[in-house]
């Protein structure tokens, strides 16, 4: 289960545990900053937090569907969204 906000300068969607296990899992893309986080009660602000760049965003996704092994990425300019042009 999950939602899907977008506001002017991100989008974030959230990832919610239908059993309740887990707490929610937050991913929040900004235009040069790509957010992972999640509450935890341990932590001094409440967030277990991951950040990364779009690309490495966009790596970590394309990974999802490789073997095992080593990869580099190459992008083409015009085949990524502007925010990864750079």
């Amino acid at each position: 289960m999950f939602t899907n906000e977008f506001e002017h300068d991100s989008t974030i969607t959230t990832v919610l545990d239908e059993k309740g296990t887990h707490e929610d899992v937050e991913l929040i893309i900004g235009d040069d900053i790509v957010y992972i986080r999640q509450y935890n009660d341990d932590t001094k602000d409440g967030y277990e937090l991951i950040a990364m760049s779009p690309k490495m965003f966009s790596d970590l996704i394309t990974a999802l569907n490789q073997a095992e092994g080593f990869f580099v990425t190459a992008y083409k300019k015009g085949n990524l969204p502007p925010n990864l042009e750079s």
